[in-house]
């Protein structure tokens, strides 16, 4: 077996990452590990033998996941700062372990006191990664600190205070300590666009320089010992202490995952060069993988251990195959620049599949891009942050000055090659195709068909008509799928992209319409991300835009710039328009009093075959009123306002009379949707006068409430006769509800 110390390394973390579908007992496993080791002692031939320890290695991943030891709700704790990730921190108290969300950074080894608050899980649409698992890997309990006091730990450099002298301060003070809470957004966005993020996280080139300057200092001081008895002490010290700087500067940074990667492969390189043998780097890959996960399996699901360890594992394999064609004889610059490219592709190949699944951004001149910035930035700016951070007086100020040169010079460069990025969006099956493209470098005609089918993958119209109210939290947003093909988005819930890369994981570059219910931003926030990067046909509205209305103008701008038809409720044409119509504001209604924007919102109605489906967004009961004597039995309603009490009113209610009434509300919100009174309305059981089109036989019916907050985004479809339901969660996936006619 090639490279077994990477395959090793690998099933540890796959072990891992099975949790919770493969939960092995604890004693299971370690009986399982020893037989195994057993096996591979006794084998015959060497591949039995590593086949066995790469077994033995997976079910050691899977028993290093720890029964779950969570701390207390309590509402008052007290402990110390593990490891932090911008405002999140993980604290060891007396009664286990938290992940905290603070107001504001901790560091590293700070005591906290702070009282808290239950920490919802953030909204997952169907196919995002999902990152529930990851807290109970770690046994580490969500909590949010609504107030928190601090007290001792690591002490702070000196040098911290300095860099809000520097222009480019912020992000020198990213470079050198990992805090990136002071990088102004255009140059976040111009990192991003230009796939240069990465040069912020603290990882190789940051331990490795940190480590390679304090082994050759030692050294050079050293040398005088090389013509006494203790010349060993020449060669041992400086690497020493090399490993030493690693592993306490990777602690001091909150020990990210990409830095204890780091640390851990200085420390091995340190060893094998020690035991005078030459470190492979596949071994000292697969050993830190092994060693990160068995310390802290949480990390698994974390982004910056997948980003890390598959950029290194994407330069192994692509570098060398570039390297082996440049001549022996060939111009150091020449190396220099082939080499170069050969790393920026192969970190950016080794993390597509993690990109396309969780930032859907790529850039194609990434590489130019890192030719250009990973000079100035990597090999000048960070060394010189680092030495602003440490030293005193005047040489410190001198050395910020050479990196805040040095970055705005960067920036400067990344400018000229900043480009619209694509867009490459694809679910876990997605990103393992293209994981798998990557491994087939050899195969390229077979690396290429695994890639455009992981990335090529289209929605094909199903003959039904399908919607899908997905769970974004305290808002609304559904899409709808009609037979013909044409899609539309019905609301998009808060503040947020999640909405878009929804739709480009599901194939959708395009949308023949978005329906806005009306300007509150749990309705229209999650729409300006996708107006501004897809193409709309109609954009449907209840009315133009007030002029204190910012956030509506600015969607209603992004639909104008982009050359959206712009439909409102008087635009006679569209009432009845292949299969929708508008109920509601009817032409001259006016709205009165302080819920004056709910009860203007858009309703509307859509038919195919037997059934009807009504999309309500927040009417009250005053439009509820007029609906009431209009509307006939629908087949499904989305409950109006979350299921506030100021809505649903009973005449609303027996007039609709559906088989399925949706609930779309956030877990836990604040509110306290949906209300006990709405839920009783809506769950009443109807007599055989009162059934709805579902039930048009004659027999009895029941209202089913079907809540987002709890069964997480809802399918419906239909053919015109029968319809299907099924829910989908980040924990079990699609399982289908129910069916009816």
């Amino acid at each position: 077996m090639r490279e077994p110390m990477a395959w090793t390394g690998a099933a540890v973390v796959v072990g891992a990452a099975l949790w919770p579908w493969w939960r092995p007992e604890l004693g299971a496993c370690l009986v399982g590990v020893l037989a195994l080791c057993l096996l591979a002692i006794l084998a015959q031939g060497r591949a039995v033998a590593w086949l066995a320890l790469v077994a033995a290695a997976f079910l050691l991943g899977s028993g290093a996941v720890p029964p779950a030891r969570l701390a207390s709700e309590a509402d008052r704790i007290q402990g110390r700062v593990e490891r932090t990730m911008g405002s999140e921190a993980w604290v060891r108290t007396a009664q286990g372990r938290l992940r905290l969300r603070l107001p504001e950074p901790a560091r590293v080894g700070e005591r906290l006191v702070a009282i808290t608050g239950p920490l919802s899980a953030p909204a997952v649409l169907p196919g995002a990664p999902a990152n529930a698992p990851d807290d109970a890997r770690s046994g580490a309990l969500p909590r949010r600190a609504r107030a928190a006091l601090r007290a001792g730990g690591l002490p702070q450099a000196p040098g911290q205070a300095r860099f809000g002298l520097a222009r480019h301060g912020g992000l020198l003070k990213a470079l050198a300590t990992g805090d990136r809470s002071g990088i102004d957004e255009p140059t976040r966005e111009l990192l991003r666009r230009t796939g240069t993020a990465h040069l912020l996280a603290i990882s190789g080139l940051h331990v490795g320089l940190l480590a390679g300057t304090v082994g050759g200092f030692c050294w050079l001081l050293l040398r005088p010992l090389a013509l006494t008895r203790a010349w060993r002490l020449a060669g041992v010290l400086p690497t020493l202490l090399a490993a030493a700087a690693a592993v306490a500067y990777a602690l001091s940074v909150g020990a990210p995952a990409s830095a204890r990667r780091a640390a851990v492969m200085v420390v091995a390189a340190a060893a094998t060069s020690l035991l005078g043998r030459r470190p492979r780097p596949w071994t000292l890959l697969g050993l830190a993988a092994a060693l990160v996960v068995l310390f802290e399996p949480g990390l698994v699901g974390d982004l910056g251990f997948q980003l890390s360890f598959s950029a290194v594992a994407g330069m192994l394999l692509v570098v060398p195959r570039f390297t082996r064609l440049i001549p022996p004889d060939s111009p150091r610059l020449l190396s220099w620049l082939v080499g170069s490219l050969a790393a920026t592709v192969g970190a950016s190949l080794g993390t597509l599949p993690f990109v396309a699944m969780h930032f859907q951004q790529l850039s194609p001149l990434s590489p130019l891009a890192n030719l250009v910035a990973a000079p100035l930035m990597g090999g000048v700016a960070v060394p010189a942050a680092l030495l602003a951070l440490v030293l005193p007086g005047d040489p410190g100020l001198l050395a910020l000055a050479v990196g805040d040169s040095a970055v705005d010079l960067g920036l400067r460069g990344l400018a000229l090659v900043d480009r619209e990025p694509w867009t490459p969006a694809v679910g876990a099956g997605g990103a393992a195709l293209l994981a798998g493209a990557v491994l087939l470098r050899r195969y390229p005609a077979a690396a290429a068909c695994l890639a455009l089918v992981a990335l090529g993958l289209r929605v094909v119209p199903a003959e039904r008509l399908v919607l899908t109210f997905l769970a974004v939290g305290q808002g609304d947003a559904a899409l709808v799928e009609w037979p013909d093909g044409r899609r539309w988005l019905v609301d998009g819930g808060p503040s947020s992209d999640q909405l878009l890369r929804y739709l480009r994981r599901r194939g959708l570059r395009r949308l023949d319409a978005v329906v806005l219910s009306h300007a509150h931003d749990d309705h229209m926030g999650g729409l300006l991300p996708v107006m501004q990067a897809l193409p709309v046909r109609a954009f449907w509205a209840p009315r133009a835009p007030l002029p204190d209305e910012a956030a509506y103008t600015a969607l209603w701008t992004a639909a104008q710039a982009q050359g959206s038809t712009l439909v409102l409720p008087d635009d006679v044409p569209v009432r009845g328009l292949s299969g929708a119509r508008i109920e509601h504001p009817r032409s001259g209604w006016r709205a009165r009093g302080r819920d004056a924007i709910n009860d203007e919102s858009l309703v509307l109605r859509l038919d195919h075959g037997r059934h009807r489906v009504l999309f309500t967004g927040d009417v009250e009961h005053q439009a509820e009123a007029l609906l009431a004597r209009v509307l006939g039995p629908m087949t499904v309603v989305k409950v109006a306002h979350h299921g506030s009490r100021s809505s649903s009113s009973p005449a609303f209610v027996a007039r609709t009379r559906p088989a399925l009434a949706v609930v779309s509300a956030g877990r836990d919100n604040r509110f306290g949707h949906p209300h006990a009174q709405t839920l009783g309305a809506w769950t009443l059981p109807a007599d055989e006068a009162d059934c709805g089109p579902a039930d048009a036989d004659g027999r009895g019916c029941r209202t089913r409430l079907l809540r987002t907050d709890r069964l997480g985004s809802l399918e419906w479809s239909s053919d015109g006769e029968r319809w299907r339901l099924r829910a989908w969660s980040a924990a079990r996936g699609w399982v289908e509800l129910d069916s009816g006619s």
